[in-house]
């Protein structure tokens, strides 16, 4: 552990948690959370199964703290295929090392393919025997990125693979998920909801999470489309006609904010410079659990008078998968 107070951690954990408009208490949480982090307990052993790599390099524009402190000195994180220097025949060892110590949390980000175990291999084993393997022990299992909570693009209709996420994959297998399973979705999550959610499951166990998608309501309770800076738009029924314009609603574009929740208007990306509907482009929704599962449903729709979606409040709360 590095040299740091007190007051690092609640500073740090106070710019995670003003975007996200934590309670002090979650506030509290979150700084004691990253200071067990910071001393080694518990260990985070990150699994990847299909998956781009992209919530794994988003964790890596984590600015407060930033990357290199975040997974050398803030984060004990004993396992990882492509941050890690373990690889080949050192792999199997290690992790079933992990697995019997325990006392971890385990962060599985990509899909799990129930259908072709052979198409996701580590260590010579298929992703989804690891997962199971790790599942038991961890305090905490952290889907991380849409692939991961709800199966994501590797899951769209018609996949080979048949993957699944996290969750639909240990129920598949007679696991509980309920009080384990934690989904941080987006594709990819935001940096600053990973290491939020892990420090917060580190001081304090199980977060609070939506009862159906089992999202951390810290960080997943509010509507993109409720605290969207153009919803004064919607509300005037002032719709954008084409991509690009800077004023208007999107909706009419296929914007589907008011399906998505997440915390891209407050924290937008990249330290807050931008987000999709700060470049003119429609939300795409990809927190939701239906991003990029249907084919005759495309990201971008030329307008709802050609695609009608009729939103009712069980859609707006994830409704049926």
């Amino acid at each position: 552990m590095g040299h740091y107070t007190r007051r690092d951690f609640l500073r740090i954990s106070g710019l995670l948690a003003a975007a996200a408009g934590l309670s002090s208490l979650q506030a509290r949480a979150v700084a004691a959370g990253l200071e067990r982090l910071a001393d080694g307990l518990p260990r985070v052993a990150w699994i990847q199964g299909q998956s781009c790599s992209g919530c794994s390099i988003s964790l890596l524009n984590s600015e407060q703290p930033g990357p290199a402190k975040l997974i050398t000195e803030y984060i004990s994180l004993v396992f990882h295929q492509n941050l890690g220097a373990a690889q080949g025949d050192d792999v199997a060892p290690l992790l079933e090392q992990i697995r019997q110590a325990g006392d971890y949390i385990l962060v599985v980000e990509g899909s799990i393919p129930a259908r072709m175990p052979e198409a996701c291999m580590l260590a010579g084993r298929p992703v989804a025997d690891w997962i199971l393997d790790l599942a038991g022990p961890a305090s905490v299992i952290m889907a991380a990125g849409t692939c991961a909570a709800f199966g994501g693009i590797p899951g769209a209709e018609g996949n080979p693979t048949g993957a699944q996420g996290v969750m639909g994959f240990l129920a598949s297998q007679g696991l509980s998920t309920r009080g384990r399973v934690v989904n941080c979705p987006s594709c990819p999550t935001h940096p600053s909801s990973m290491v939020g959610t892990l420090a917060y499951a580190a001081d304090q166990g199980y977060p609070e999470v939506h009862p159906d998608l089992l999202t951390p309501t810290m960080f997943y309770g509010s509507s993109t489309h409720d605290d969207c800076p153009r919803f004064h738009y919607y509300a005037k029924h002032h719709f954008a006609q084409r991509f690009g314009e800077q004023e208007g609603c999107l909706f009419k574009l296929g914007c589907l904010g008011p399906l998505t929740f997440t915390e891209c208007p407050d924290r937008q990306w990249n330290g807050g410079v931008n987000w999709c509907v700060r470049a003119s482009a429609p939300c795409v929704g990809c927190s939701s659990p239906h991003f990029a599962r249907y084919r005759d449903f495309p990201l971008y729709r030329k307008g709802e008078d050609l695609h009608p979606v009729g939103y009712t409040d069980e859609d707006r709360q994830g409704g049926a998968s």
